[in-house]
């Protein structure tokens, strides 16, 4: 986004995110989860119509405070009518999982919703109040570190905690510094 401003208009910028953003609800399959991506899908959609019908780049720079928005009311839903959502990434890896899996993937899904709360209040923030130097610094780098400090944290810990191994790429490491317990 910083440099396709700093190249081009807002208003081709826009069409360019509106596009791949039409593009995208176009290939949209049915799917059980189908409409937690129509939102974010036609919120770009009306942001990136909005920055291009006014060429100015305000819409747009809303468009990762939309994204957290709705990763933070997925999660949040997920929790009021499970499963909840990092179980039903944790089943997609082994259906069988204790009832003490379960819970933790609420308390993780929890602090995922947290978090994603958090990054819209900056996300929007940004977009409002700072200037495109600020908000590409804390949307295109500073978040992104953040998400991957909580997962890696997150998959130290689980795999310390449960110590059970179903194939997944990191499992060779993990076994080797914390082994299954017998």
């Amino acid at each position: 986004m910083y440099v396709g401003l700093q190249w081009f208009s807002p208003r081709v910028v826009a069409m360019v995110i509106g596009i791949g953003a039409l593009g995208n609800l176009l290939y949209l399959q049915p799917f059980r989860y189908r409409t937690r991506l129509l939102v974010p899908l036609v919120g770009t959609l009306v942001l990136s119509l909005l920055s291009a019908v006014w060429n100015q780049s305000n819409a747009i720079l809303y468009l990762p405070f939309l994204i957290a928005i709705n990763f933070g009311l997925s999660f949040g839903y997920s929790l009021w009518r499970p499963p909840s959502m990092v179980e039903v990434f944790a089943r997609m890896r082994s259906e069988d999982l204790t009832e003490e899996a379960v819970r933790y993937c609420r308390l993780v899904t929890g602090a995922w919703m947290i978090f994603f709360v958090v990054n819209a209040t900056l996300a929007g923030f940004t977009a409002c109040c700072t200037s495109l130097a600020t908000w590409s610094l804390y949307n295109g780098l500073i978040s992104y570190c953040i998400v991957g400090v909580l997962f890696t944290v997150e998959l130290f810990y689980r795999s310390w905690r449960f110590r059970r191994y179903v194939g997944s790429p990191t499992d060779f490491l993990f076994k080797r510094i914390f082994p299954p317990r017998t």
